[in-house]
């Protein structure tokens, strides 16, 4: 089938050669060519600037996509070169094409930044003498400072495993990879995907063009996967499969393998059901549908959905087995893209979901007609030596490049440590099978895409000329030149490896000792691997258990032969010592959690990984209890306790009295009572105390102690809960000196009654001890209360210095005085007008025929809002005295203030 989207996106993976190095690759020659930018041929609108900042004080900018830079390159011999390009990217990073002699080379990229920044190409093959070097545009403006060419060395690029990873490969499929084995780097298989089988279109027109027809058939198990069966989708390519192995070829099968039905979107795709491109990632329901909680066992649900798609697949592999048919089976492909479903969670998820195919089709099917081709195409996707055969990439580099692909080819060869046989899986356009050779960078063999991308009358991918050219190379195997490959030999060394286990069960924290045992043959070096070094570590064969889980131990020959020991690794139960904890914590008011350290041996655990601590009755004043319970790699539990005391109080007043103090402190959290300690000695040596059983006071004056002597005070709270009393820490210790004089003896004078002002009132007060006046601020001080407001105020009088004890005095504070601003004659009456001043209750006024007010009547407003009022039946043409005072209620007394001056005023008639 003819996935376009894929296409293009695989095309754009083709060209990212992007690297830092490669394990294949090293600078031999010291030799390093230099071409600034500005002396090479430009191109569209690509133009030359005066730049400060560049090496030759020129650079060339791309400003469109018209720009092309070209460079001719003389070079000594031929070889391997890396291209390093210092450019500059506008306003974010930018990434261009490179091509050497008009084939395309990959491409770089330009760091966004003033700063010019080299970016290198590597494995690219230049002839002996004059080479062009061009640069076109392909996402984005930058700036050109230079570039420079350096000779790399290649090592052995056809490093390929002796023995596939499955021991227990069939015969066929054994005889089948020693073929692709012993041609790899001598031959390339030629191989074309057809959903027709030998006679399909495709293979029809390279037979009618070339006279030939491919040695590899390549299908898709696609239409198998569940979700399109329910859908009505059907498929043979089974049975093309066994048709063409019969006819003496190789089969190959990819897998679009379509998310199951209920993780897909609702709607359609572009008018098409989903299901139609159910292996795409934008066609899932992210929401539903997460690789990496099913591969993390956070979504079991998941897995076993997944898997029973595998178990279809089995199926179909199984009847391929049933008719001797060996597979080289593509799973997973072109994950690293991430526009496949596989590939969308990244690359650990994936390698999980790998292995876990692996293992279910290898050792839980026991299917033997797998070659395992791994086609992820990015380093960090790889799953590992053990779970590949043969490492692919899918390249489509655009329209009649013939080119090798070398440096894409390099850097697949670095993909595994050890060495894989690398293979074209995918491609658009058929390469130059003497070019690959030449650069000693030939793929093992070759899968054109179907449809448009094969023989078709506009020639569009490949020239009929080069598809006759590869199909007739003395370099290429096709169908008619395979050997039988039923009989083909197998590998000379068959030397095995067994372990003497199969299985291990080890406690987290152990270690165990397996046993390699080899039949005779060469000496072998036994390598020995674990799938997981978070579960299990190997070396030498001492397995040490590092974590809770399954752990595959390979013990692997050079021949590629292994043997696997299943390690389970149990939870190791907590130590029954080692645990570290305050054994107090004051009371807050808050649930106290305190820091637990646990010891296994010298290992300290890490809390919430290797245990937990639960904490209960961890508020109130008492014994709370601690439980541990063991977590990942430990089980069990083990509990403590410790002890919630009051908290520390503080002694907020410390004042001396006469032969005495007095102490007064914060009260903090709950209590049932007060310790008060005091010595004349700083560390409380011969302290005496008092004990208070109840909560309330929280202050206390001491007497009876030496005057004109210092003492030392703390305090400390306790609380009674049953049949036991948990103590507080001590507060700071604080210091005090008893007075000498009791200055309660004084007298005292200057104390009288006040008039409301609206502030706070004092008084002049003299203080004399035995006639002696004594003075405020040295010898007492004073304080007051309520000495705004009417009614009683407080003054308190507190001895200070060689003076102890407290004078308490009271004085009334009385409305203030009224005035009258209005008094007015009338008929037998008259009208009185006040100023209103102050706060009151209500008014009185008062009025006579004299000036004494002898005899006089009395008026009383009870409404503080009236400050005025009309007094009638009154004698006519009579004067009256009149005045007016205001009055306020505290508590049930009445506080009157001074009469106003008095006014007087004749009635009328």
């Amino acid at each position: 089938m003819n996935f376009n989207i894929k296409k293009v996106a695989a095309a754009f993976l083709s060209v990212a050669m992007l690297t830092t190095g490669s394990a294949q690759l090293s600078v031999f020659a010291q030799q390093t060519l230099k071409y600034e930018a500005e002396n090479g041929t430009l191109g569209g609108s690509a133009y030359i600037q005066t730049d400060s900042s560049a090496s030759g004080s020129r650079s060339v900018r791309f400003s469109d996509s018209s720009c092309t830079w070209s460079q001719t390159v003389t070079v000594s011999e031929s070889g391997y070169y890396k291209i390093k390009l210092y450019s500059r990217g506008e306003g974010s990073n930018k990434i261009n094409n490179l091509s050497v002699n008009g084939s395309n080379a990959g491409t770089f990229s330009s760091a966004n930044g003033s700063a010019y920044k080299a970016s290198t190409v590597n494995g690219i093959y230049l002839k002996k003498g004059q080479n062009t070097v061009k640069i076109t545009m392909s996402w984005g403006y930058f700036t050109l400072d230079y570039i420079t060419i350096e000779k790399m060395s290649v090592s052995n690029a056809y490093t390929a495993a002796e023995n596939l990873v499955d021991p227990y490969a069939s015969q066929s499929t054994q005889r089948l990879y020693s073929y692709m084995k012993d041609v790899y780097g001598k031959k390339v298989i030629t191989g074309q995907y057809c959903d027709g089988g030998l006679n399909g279109t495709e293979f029809k027109a390279i037979k009618s063009a070339t006279g030939q027809t491919p040695a590899m058939l390549g299908l898709d198990f696609m239409r198998y996967t569940p979700c399109r069966v329910q859908n009505g989708d059907t498929s043979d390519a089974v049975e093309k499969a066994i048709e063409f192995s019969r006819a003496g070829g190789i089969v190959t099968f990819c897998w679009h393998w379509n998310v199951p039905d209920k993780y897909l979107l609702s709607g359609t795709d572009g008018g098409n059901p989903r299901w139609w491109g159910g292996f795409y990632t934008k066609n899932v329901d992210r929401s539903k549908f997460s690789l990496t909680k099913i591969m993390n066992g956070s979504d079991p649900k998941g897995y076993n959905t997944l898997m029973s798609d595998v178990d279809e697949i089995a199926k179909q592999l199984k009847r391929l087995s049933d008719a001797d048919v060996p597979v080289l089976f593509r799973p997973l492909h072109e994950a690293s893209g991430g526009w496949f479903w596989w590939g969308a969670d990244g690359s650990e998820a994936y390698k999980k979901l790998w292995q876990a195919i692996y293992d279910k089709l290898t050792n839980e099917y026991k299917l033997d007609n797998i070659i395992w081709v791994w086609n992820g195409q990015a380093a960090n996707w790889y799953p590992g030596d053990e779970y590949v055969d043969i490492i692919g990439e899918d390249i489509y580099p655009g329209t009649r490049d013939y080119s090798a692909q070398s440096s894409k080819y390099l850097e697949a060869t670095d993909y595994s440590p050890n060495g894989k046989i690398v293979a074209l899986t995918e491609n658009g356009c058929l390469f130059d099978l003497d070019k690959a050779f030449d650069a000693n960078t030939a793929w093992s063999y070759f899968g054109t895409w179907s449809g448009e991308f094969c023989i078709s009358s506009s020639e569009k991918y490949t020239e009929k000329s080069m598809w006759q050219k590869v199909y007739n190379s003395d370099y290429a195997v096709t169908l008619s030149s395979l050997p039988d490959l039923k009989s083909y030999p197998i590998s000379s060394d068959n030397t095995q490896i067994t372990l003497d286990s199969t299985s291990k069960e080890v406690t987290y924290g152990d270690s165990i000792t397996l046993k390699a045992s080899v039949t005779s043959g060469t000496p072998q070096t036994v390598t020995w691997k674990s799938s997981n070094t978070a579960v299990a570590t190997v070396k030498d064969g001492v397995v040490t258990a590092t974590g809770k889980g399954t752990a595959k131990i390979t013990a692997s020959l050079p021949n590629g032969r292994s043997a696997v020991c299943t390690v389970k690794v149990t939870t190791k139960k907590l130590p029954t010592s080692g645990y570290s904890y305050a054994s107090t914590a004051q009371y807050t008011g808050s649930a106290i959690i305190p820091t637990v350290t646990v010891k296994d041996g010298s290992k300290i655990l890490r809390q919430n990984i290797d245990y937990r601590v639960i904490v209960t009755n961890n508020v109130k004043i008492g014994h709370a209890n601690i439980t541990i319970s063991g977590m990942g790699n430990y089980y069990g539990s083990y509990s403590a306790g410790f002890d919630i005391i009051p908290a520390e109080q503080t002694i907020q007043k410390l004042e001396t009295r006469y032969k005495g103090f007095f102490v007064d402190w914060a009260q903090k959290g709950s209590a049932t009572g007060y310790d008060i300690q005091y010595s004349t000695s700083v560390n409380m040596s011969g302290a005496a105390s008092k004990h208070l059983t109840a909560n309330k006071p929280d202050n206390l004056t001491i007497s009876g102690l030496t005057a004109d002597k210092t003492y030392y005070v703390r305090v400390r709270s306790y609380t009674n809960v049953g049949s036991k009393t948990y103590y507080g820490p001590w507060s700071d210790i604080k210091s005090i000196k008893t007075a000498k004089y009791d200055i309660t003896k004084a007298s005292v004078s200057g104390i009288s009654t006040k008039a409301y002002t609206g502030k706070a009132i004092t008084q002049n007060i003299t203080v004399k001890y035995n006639g002696t006046a004594l003075k405020n601020g040295t010898d007492y001080t004073t304080s007051y209360s309520n000495n705004k407001k009417i009614g009683k105020a407080i003054v308190k009088i507190t001895g200070k210095g060689k003076y102890g004890g407290i004078i308490t005095k009271t004085f009334t504070i009385n409305p203030a005085k009224q005035e009258i601003q209005k008094l007015t004659s009338k008929s037998k009456a008259f009208f009185v007008d006040w100023a209103q001043k102050g706060s009151a209750t209500g008014y009185e006024i008062q009025y006579a025929t004299n000036s004494k007010f002898t005899n006089a009547k009395k008026v009383t407003i009870k409404n503080n809002k009236t400050d005025k009022t009309t007094i009638s039946k009154l004698r006519g043409n009579k004067k009256y005295y009149v005045r007016v005072r205001s009055y306020t209620a505290v508590n049930g007394t009445k506080y009157y203030g001074a009469w106003s001056v008095s006014k007087s005023v004749t009635t009328k008639k």
